[in-house]
């Protein structure tokens, strides 16, 4: 009982240290204007105990990438149980910007980071789309003539492009929703053409 505590105590001040890095980090700041002493202190431990959880920032920050990639890829599995690469893309690019407008820290720590700060992060983040990729790729309805890779090289296009669409939309005011909708089906468009280039482009080989 007592290591069971001990472990769920130990799984929330984890939890903790990467909540508080967000808030720290807000909208303007990037990673690597945050001190350890900061992150422990909004925490609400030691800065001795945050070695109990990271060995330093960039491995606190590589601990954020997984857990965005994660949550996003259990997002595009969650779409597929619903049945929503048969009925809508609209509802699948609706689940991912409901995701982000929820994570708002999380997408502007990961948009400031995937174009500079750390070089770990930053190739850490890469790896992290082209798994979303890979999962995406599973469900993309193609014509059986087209090969693996040019699926896959096509959801690569498609993640790029939402997280790409994601940084704009958190430009927008949270009261916007009229610009929100329409960013979403300029998304939703764009995908679509991602789709329809991928087939047109085997038909032309």
């Amino acid at each position: 009982m007592k290591l069971n505590k001990r472990y769920a105590q130990k799984l929330r001040t984890h939890s903790n240290l990467l909540e508080g890095a967000l808030r720290l980090m807000g909208e303007e700041k990037g990673l690597g204007d945050l001190s350890l002493r900061e992150v422990a202190g909004e925490a609400g431990i030691v800065p001795a105990a945050f070695y109990r959880h990271f060995k330093n920032m960039e491995e606190l920050g590589l601990s954020l990438v997984d857990d965005c990639g994660e949550k996003i890829q259990a997002i595009v599995g969650d779409a597929r149980n619903k049945g929503a690469y048969k009925s809508a893309l609209r509802l699948t690019i609706g689940f991912f910007f409901d995701y982000v407008a929820n994570n708002r820290s999380l997408f502007r720590f990961i948009a400031r980071e995937r174009t500079g700060g750390n070089l770990k992060i930053r190739e850490k983040i890469r790896e992290s789309m082209k798994s979303i990729a890979t999962e995406l790729a599973k469900d993309m309805r193609m014509p059986k003539m087209i090969p693996v890779d040019d699926i896959q090289f096509a959801s690569e296009l498609i993640v790029s492009l939402c997280f790409q669409m994601a940084s704009d939309f958190l430009d927008l005011s949270t009261d916007a929703h009229s610009e929100m909708r329409k960013l979403k089906l300029q998304t939703i468009k764009q995908v679509r053409l991602v789709f329809i280039g991928t087939i047109r482009g085997r038909k032309r080989r």
